[in-house]
């Protein structure tokens, strides 16, 4: 996977947080997926072009409810449709914003979707998968990523 492909996923994200859930996120070490990460919900971003690929952010039950409700200014206390409509809301402005960090690719992208439970990113082609961790005051949360420019690669 290429940096310039990642990298405005990364960028946006820190904006998006820091922005528009006034929350500001610390990059932690990049790893390969090896074993699943611990989720109870995620946003799910597909796209293809010139570049193809899954962009996913993961979230435990306890980080989902503090940044929804930063988000939505109101408590939020129990996993229900306003998290999930925070978190996909999330979600789709930072794949908004990654894709004016790539004005050079031709992109089409998916409306986020949600996904309660393990993460789907490994679903499909076998590509490595890179996670990304993200710390802030309402704890962590994990990108995950595999992305490959080519059409080849998804194909089956």
């Amino acid at each position: 996977m290429k940096a310039e492909y990642l990298n405005p996923f990364l960028k946006s994200t820190v904006e998006t947080f820091s922005i528009m859930v006034n929350l500001p996120v610390t990059l932690g070490k990049i790893y390969l997926l090896k074993e699943p990460n611990p989720t109870d919900i995620s946003s799910l971003l597909e796209f293809h072009g010139d570049v193809r690929g899954k962009v996913a952010i993961l979230y435990t039950l306890d980080v989902a409810l503090k940044i929804s409700s930063k988000f939505l200014g109101e408590p939020i206390t129990e996993l229900n449709e306003d998290v999930a409509d925070a978190i996909r809301e999330i979600a789709n402005i930072i794949a908004g914003s990654a894709k004016k960090y790539m004005p050079a690719l031709h992109l089409t992208m998916s409306l986020p979707s949600i996904v309660r439970g393990p993460s789907k990113i490994l679903e499909g082609r076998k590509l490595p998968v890179i996670c990304i961790p993200f710390s802030c005051e309402c704890g962590n949360f994990i990108m995950e990523a595999k992305m490959s420019s080519g059409k080849s690669v998804f194909d089956d």
